[in-house]
């Protein structure tokens, strides 16, 4: 049994007949700094307790089980289904994240529930094509706020999704909610969990977008050797391993560059945990890598930017998707009637085109080339041909 009482529920719920009581407790005891589930300022809309599942497990399996996580599956993270079946979408990219995010909270003694509802959230709201996507209906909806997808995440959890009888969303606990607002307004400082969940966010892209651009051809060792971050830690595979092919190098390279940040955040970490306590140290980023880490980090994602994002066959790619979101968000503002039923109340309080960028930004990569085959005889053969953008150079 845990001994710091405030880490446990005493609970008589409604799930269960009040003579059989069960007390939930935090899996493993928790750090003096750390979240515990019993602290939470609860739901939006009062639900009763769970015997045996805490605030934010519950949080965790709504997550999972709703509609928009599931389509995370044919959303692109930063390149199409076309180049096969190595790279990540964002929904891998999100289960990464969320593996990168619990060791760090496990390792800090921090609420590993709490971090693993937030980190499964954080992507939620991401448009077909990434941000390829997310860029073309915030321009054309440049009149009505924009479009961005983790504001979009929130109108998914609190409003779109229509699991539940007794409310709309997911009625997720405030303090995942506040965690999502944050990558939104980085005005006040969040929980430790958070920034855990921010932090393996991080460190996840920035390896894994490496890797799968080698995979494809975009990037290569000699180019990657430029920086400091890649260089270090391929001399370390040299050091340790001899006669490897050029996969099993990348793979090599690709695990210390995780193994190199997230034990660099751990100890860059640990001293800063002290200030925690203090009103000051609530104001101040704690969960980051050191100095010299963030340095390296931050020019590894400048060359990713020149040389992976912004690489001429990537840009062509992202004048297509825009061409593609434009056609159909156009169909359904001339055509709202032709909207699944469910988007009325939206048209009704927020307009057409906002009803309209619901629509599409639930779509798939998939089926929003569907929706082009549809629209071909209006607007033309789109997807065109050359599909393979990411060819190599």
């Amino acid at each position: 049994m845990l001994k710091n009482k405030r880490n446990k529920i005493e609970l008589r719920s409604l799930f269960l007949p009040v003579h059989f009581p069960l007390t939930y407790c935090d899996p493993f005891p928790l750090a003096s700094y750390a979240f515990p589930t019993s602290a939470t300022a609860g739901r939006c809309y009062p639900e009763p307790l769970h015997p045996y599942r805490g605030a934010f497990q519950r949080d965790r399996d709504r997550i999972i089980h709703c509609a928009a996580f599931r389509r995370l599956s044919e959303k692109m993270q930063v390149f199409t289904t076309e180049f096969g079946n190595y790279h990540r979408t964002r929904l891998t990219h999100t289960m990464e994240a969320v593996c990168v995010a619990r060791t760090i909270g496990r390792a800090l003694k921090l609420n590993e529930d709490l971090i693993e509802a937030a980190a499964l959230l954080h992507d939620i709201g991401h448009s077909p094509f990434s941000h390829a996507g997310e860029t073309a209906l915030s321009q054309l909806l440049h009149d009505c706020g924009g479009f961005d997808h983790n504001v979009q995440a929130l109108r998914i959890v609190e409003k779109l999704e229509r699991r539940y009888t007794g409310f709309p969303g997911l009625n997720l606990s405030r303090e995942i909610l506040d965690g999502q607002t944050y990558k939104i307004d980085k005005m006040i400082m969040p929980l430790l969990e958070i920034q855990a969940v921010d932090i393996a966010d991080s460190i996840a892209y920035d390896t894994h977008d490496v890797d799968d651009a080698m995979e494809i051809g975009l990037l290569s060792t000699e180019q990657l050797m430029r920086t400091s971050l890649w260089k270090q830690s391929a001399l370390r595979v040299r050091q340790q391993w001899v006669n490897l092919n050029d996969t099993e190098f990348r793979r090599a390279v690709v695990h210390d560059l995780i193994e190199t940040q997230v034990s660099d955040v751990l100890q860059a970490t640990t001293p800063r945990l002290e200030r925690w306590q203090t009103a000051d140290g609530r104001r101040q980023q704690t969960i980051a890598p050191s100095t010299e880490i963030a340095e390296q980090k931050r020019e590894m994602e400048q060359f990713l930017l020149e040389h992976v994002y912004r690489h001429p066959n990537v840009m062509v790619f992202r004048r297509r998707v825009a061409d593609w979101i434009e056609a159909v968000f156009d169909y359904y503002i001339s055509q709202p009637e032709r909207l699944p039923e469910r988007y009325g109340m939206i048209i009704r309080h927020e307009g057409v085109k906002r009803a309209a960028a619901d629509y599409i930004a639930d779509q798939t990569d998939r089926s929003i080339r569907s929706e082009l085959l549809k629209l071909r005889p209006m607007v033309g053969n789109l997807l065109g041909e050359g599909r393979k953008c990411f060819c190599k150079p």
